[in-house]
């Protein structure tokens, strides 16, 4: 490429640069800087020339910047404007579940069925329904049947075992590293998680667990503890300290967790 160019780079060619890039023709502005570094004949035109490289290269870098923010910034107002909006339709189908059970409630005449609303233990319910609910609900957080998580082990023993679940743990979190919600950071609602356990032979165990606390996918021996992984929901299980670390990877194919029939 010969240095042919002796015209001087003014502030005119500059500003109608300056024009082009703000309605967002990079490729012109591009094509022009380099061939002024390749043509022009004079030093100063040539470092003039790599000045206003650098300038357009740093406006463009702020614009892709913004742009980014921009666009962070509709996602975060879209999702809370969702997040309200679902607030409302839940606030209002509450409101309509309430009437409908006061309905129900005083179309029951059958003593025995309105006495049977009241729990000496729980309090007073609106229907019998919901006293049924509410006993199937504590039924699926505290007795262990309904979710079955079979570890191969391989340890050639029945170890003790502890079940905890916790979410957002760290690396857990839906949108990255310190995105959950305020106060999660590192994990919160952290709990012990009831079960019963079988041992079929030395190097497997199966826990059921209760149905309020299913997860998708399956457990995976790392470190030192096996962990069902499901989004931002964790399920941990600890077969004690002593883990042939070698031995447990290996059974990693055979873990299975399943609902039960």
């Amino acid at each position: 490429m010969a240095y042919r160019d002796e015209t001087p780079i003014t502030t005119d060619d500059v500003n109608k640069l300056m024009n082009v890039l703000s309605v967002g023709n990079i490729d012109t502005v591009a094509m022009q800087v380099a061939t002024w570094m390749r043509e022009k004949m004079y030093g100063d035109d040539v470092r003039e020339a790599l000045a206003q490289w650098t300038l357009f290269s740093a406006k463009i870098s702020e614009y892709l910047i913004n742009d980014e923010q921009a666009f962070k910034l509709d996602i975060t107002r879209t999702k809370n404007d969702l997040l309200e909006r679902q607030g409302q339709v839940e606030t209002r189908q509450t409101d309509l579940e309430e009437q409908f059970k006061a309905a129900t409630a005083n179309l029951t005449q059958d003593s025995e069925v309105v006495l049977a609303r009241d729990s000496a233990e729980y309090g007073k319910f609106t229907t019998l329904d919901a006293r049924l609910e509410n006993l199937e609900q504590m039924a699926a957080q505290h007795i262990p049947a309904g979710f079955t998580v079979t570890l191969k082990h391989n340890q050639g023993r029945n170890p003790k075992v502890r079940v905890r679940y916790y979410e957002y743990a760290l690396g857990t979190e839906p949108d990255g590293i310190g995105t959950g919600p305020k106060g999660s950071f590192g994990g919160i609602n952290n709990t012990d998680v009831p079960y019963s356990v079988e041992y079929p032979d030395a190097n497997t165990c199966v826990i059921h667990l209760p149905q309020g606390h299913i997860l998708n996918g399956k457990p995976v021996f790392e470190v030192d503890k096996w962990r069902l992984i499901d989004g931002y929901k964790t399920l941990s299980f600890d077969l004690g300290s002593d883990i042939d670390v070698e031995k447990a990877l290996a059974g990693n194919s055979e873990n299975t967790a399943e609902i039960d029939r």
